[in-house]
């Protein structure tokens, strides 16, 4: 097969892209998340599950939204999604929710993924991709919006949502709105 210097240079920058997004964040560096400035307000959506049942962030108002978004063309999303179901059951709190959004089409195998990764939270279908204007350069990008319906934080590329100092990240969050200074710093 023929390639071309082009399909050589996507080639290389799409491998390039995944090893940004393969390494997490860790407490090495302190940066878990990116702050975003007061009162910044999340957009709301109207997405449906793999059900058809119509899901809003405004359904979640008065609670902690961890909002993942992904694409089943991003090998790390997939694998983060465990890390994430895993900090689900590890926090298992009412005042939060995780809501994993799809970028695309959900007839991409995305069920087989969720049930082989055991997944029970809500995932959501942007079919249309019509919620790019939440700041997603790179997939995954997730994101904290407090009960006030307000961006917290993003974390731009994966993240080990289950580890110790994530959770313990997580835990100063939900407890205060505000994270334990030794937990975390901003990028």
């Amino acid at each position: 097969m023929n390639k071309t210097p082009n399909h050589l240079l996507m080639v290389i920058f799409g491998l390039v892209i995944n090893l940004i997004t393969i390494i997490p964040a860790t407490a090495d560096d302190g940066q878990l998340m990116e702050a975003y400035p007061p009162n910044y307000e999340a957009k709301n959506f109207k997405l449906s599950d793999l059900a058809g049942e119509m899901h809003e962030l405004e359904d979640y108002r008065g609670k902690h939204v961890l909002v993942n978004f992904w694409s089943m063309s991003c090998n790390v999303c997939k694998s983060e999604m465990t890390t994430l179901q895993s900090a689900h059951e590890l926090l298992d709190r009412e005042d939060l929710v995780i809501v994993s959004i799809h970028a695309g089409d959900p007839s991409e195998g995305v069920e087989s993924v969720l049930k082989l990764n055991n997944i029970n939270y809500p995932v959501l279908f942007d079919i249309d991709l019509q919620l790019g204007d939440w700041g997603i350069p790179i997939m995954p990008t997730s994101f904290i919006v407090s009960p006030k319906g307000n961006v917290l934080y993003r974390a731009v590329g994966t993240r080990v949502w289950n580890s110790p100092f994530m959770i313990d990240f997580m835990q100063g969050i939900l407890d205060s709105d505000t994270p334990k200074p030794s937990s975390a710093k901003p990028l």
